[in-house]
C-alpha cells in the first residue's frame, strides 16, 4: 500500500465510532497547525509512522489491520504490542513519520 492510500485508510479509521469514543485529537497524529477540530480532508501530513498508526486505529476500531504483517516484517512483535496496548486501554507511543 502506498503512503497516500495508507494515510487515507488511517483517516477513515479515525472516523470510526469505536475510535472516536477514545476522544483522541487529530493533532496527536497529524500536523494540522493551530486547528483543534480538523476536517478529515485536512489530515494529509502524518506526524507518526502511518503503518503503526493503521495498526493502532484498526485495533481501536475492532477491525483487521492491513499493515500488521508488514510492520512485523520490519520489527517482529511490534504489531502485537500495539494491539495489546489498545486492548488494555492504553495508547502506545508511535514512532515518528519517515519524511526523509
Amino acid at each position: 500500500m502506498d503512503s497516500k492510500a495508507l494515510n487515507t485508510r488511517c483517516v477513515e479509521l479515525f472516523q470510526n465510532p469505536n475510535v472516536r469514543l477514545r476522544m483522541w485529537n487529530a493533532r496527536m497524529f497529524w500536523h494540522v497547525g493551530d486547528q483543534m477540530n480538523v476536517a478529515p480532508a485536512a489530515l494529509t501530513d502524518p506526524k507518526v509512522d502511518t503503518c503503526e498508526l493503521e495498526v493502532m486505529l484498526s485495533a481501536a476500531a475492532l477491525t483487521n489491520s492491513e499493515c500488521a504483517a508488514e510492520l512485523d516484517k520490519k520489527e517482529p512483535g511490534r504489531a502485537a504490542f500495539i494491539q495489546r496496548q489498545i486492548r488494555e486501554g492504553m495508547r502506545p507511543l508511535l514512532r515518528p513519520a519517515n519524511n526523509a
